[in-house]
């Protein structure tokens, strides 16, 4: 697929992943609508995509605004990473909403302008955390393997239509998502410890974008890349 003056829509965009993405789509001269929680910082729309209030308006907005999309990428996450006996009830929810719940509601309220558009696509990062159980982490666990669990569902369900979905199973990045913060994160990796660069995740993700045989899952982790060494948590 060229990008070249694509429509391409990206949730968590002013993320490390999401921010690097979008102005290397935008440098490839794609059109490309980046949404945003932080008011604070530059986007194209501004919802809170836990609310569904603020999801639908979000939803109605784009439709004015917009004839077609192209893309659909869903970029936006959270990890609260904690033992159960220290989960609550607001952690079990935000964590619901924003990792399963706004994908599955934003794709299925944007179809039909993803549906006028012969090559779309829904391009969702994931996790390996949808694929690994890990100790301490069974929320964020939880929330990815259900995001696996859908996206793969509709690449099944969307089988000689379109859009197409692919979902992203990637591994850790140097970005302060989760618990650890980005200066600790890069303390890590010069140590040895397996992290991707988000420029490099934004570079491999467009590359995936553009190739029309792309599968219905890709994963990606930093040690099979060169990125240091990885183990299983």
């Amino acid at each position: 697929m060229n990008l070249k003056a694509k429509t391409i829509l990206i949730t968590g965009a002013t993320g490390g992943i999401g921010s690097a993405l979008s102005q290397k789509l935008k440098d490839l001269g794609a059109n490309v609508i980046t949404v945003g929680r932080d008011q604070s910082k530059a986007a194209t729309y501004h919802a809170d995509l836990t609310d569904p209030i603020s999801r639908q308006e979000l939803v109605n907005q784009v439709i004015q605004d917009h004839k077609t999309i192209d893309i659909l990428i869903h970029s936006a996450g959270i990890g609260i990473y904690k033992p159960l006996s220290d989960i609550t009830q607001s952690d079990w929810d935000l964590s619901f909403s924003l990792n399963v719940e706004a994908p599955f509601f934003l794709t299925q309220a944007l179809s039909p302008i993803l549906e006028k558009s012969t090559d779309s696509l829904v391009l969702t990062i994931g996790s390996g955390a949808g694929t690994i159980p890990m100790r301490g982490r069974s929320l964020y666990c939880a929330t990815k393997f259900a995001l696996r669990g859908l996206m793969l569902s509709l690449a099944e369900e969307s089988k000689g239509t379109h859009p197409s979905y692919c979902l992203i199973t990637l591994g850790s990045t140097l970005t302060p998502f989760g618990p650890l913060s980005l200066e600790k994160k890069v303390e890590e990796s010069l140590n040895g410890k397996a992290y991707f660069t988000p420029e490099w995740v934004a570079d491999k993700l467009i590359e995936i974008m553009q190739n029309n045989a792309r599968e219905d899952e890709i994963t990606l982790f930093p040690g099979d890349y060169g990125f240091g060494e990885w183990s299983r948590p």
